[in-house]
């Protein structure tokens, strides 16, 4: 039912809401509570990752929490970003390897322009091994503080943080790193170990936000809403991108 209401809410505008009410409403939707000041700091190491229930372009939902006997690959993308996109075939062999020993992998999308059915067409064609799901008003992305496309987010068999950040080291979208830093995570996870870096800064595309109100207060005037959208793009080594 909730995952139904916040499809409906997309493609209404929300019923006519205010833009500042209808970003909470689909806070609400998405984590399953209002939004808080603790939504917007960024997850730490060995914190639980907030639950989300979210649905892949074919219309199914996905709920994180629903995974809870194994580990979860979490990775922020874009079919629009050159990194992401770049990432996809690597990505896929590495479905293929992990999945056979219980590990999920799902893809998020929180591109404000993306639609389902376009991230269902690019899907098929590169013949994806695991579901892309639409963050909607791009919700999740900040109550995780995700801001760039790929970001990867692992999630340990007790729903905490394991790693977070690159997916590789790579220094062009499409040339695969020396070293694959969500597969060196994975071993070590799967091996009863911890994470030798647990944190590695992510590079590639900023996600495009959708517009969100925030007041603006001049002397003698009253608070005033106005939207921000996404930064601008830069690659690993500084170097701008799509």
């Amino acid at each position: 039912m909730i995952e139904k209401s916040a499809y409906r809410i997309k493609k209404s505008g929300i019923f006519g809401m205010g833009m500042g009410t209808a970003f909470l409403l689909a806070t609400w939707l998405v984590l399953g509570g209002p939004a808080s000041a603790k939504d917007k700091a960024s997850v730490e190491i060995g914190a639980k990752l907030p639950d989300f229930t979210l649905k892949s372009y074919n219309g199914k939902a996905y709920q994180l929490s629903k995974f809870k006997d194994g580990l979860v690959v979490l990775n922020f993308c874009s079919q629009e970003c050159p990194w992401s996109r770049g990432i996809e075939p690597s990505m896929s062999k590495l479905v293929k390897k992990y999945g056979l020993k219980g590990v999920v992998f799902l893809g998020i999308d929180s591109h404000k322009d993306t639609s389902p059915d376009a991230i269902e067409k690019h899907a098929k064609e590169q013949k994806l091994p695991y579901p892309i799901l639409k963050d909607v008003g791009n919700v999740y992305a900040d109550a995780v503080h995700a801001t760039r496309t790929p970001e990867v987010y692992i999630v340990d068999t007790h729903g905490k943080l394991a790693y977070h950040g690159a997916y590789d080291d790579r220094k062009a979208p499409d040339k695969t790193g020396e070293t694959n830093y969500v597969a060196k995570a994975l071993d070590a996870l799967l091996a009863g170990e911890k994470v030798e870096k647990p944190v590695v800064k992510a590079w590639g595309c900023t996600i495009k936000r959708a517009p969100k109100p925030m007041a603006s207060t001049t002397p003698g005037n009253t608070a005033t809403p106005q939207t921000q959208t996404g930064t601008a793009d830069v690659g690993p080594a500084g170097s701008g991108s799509e």
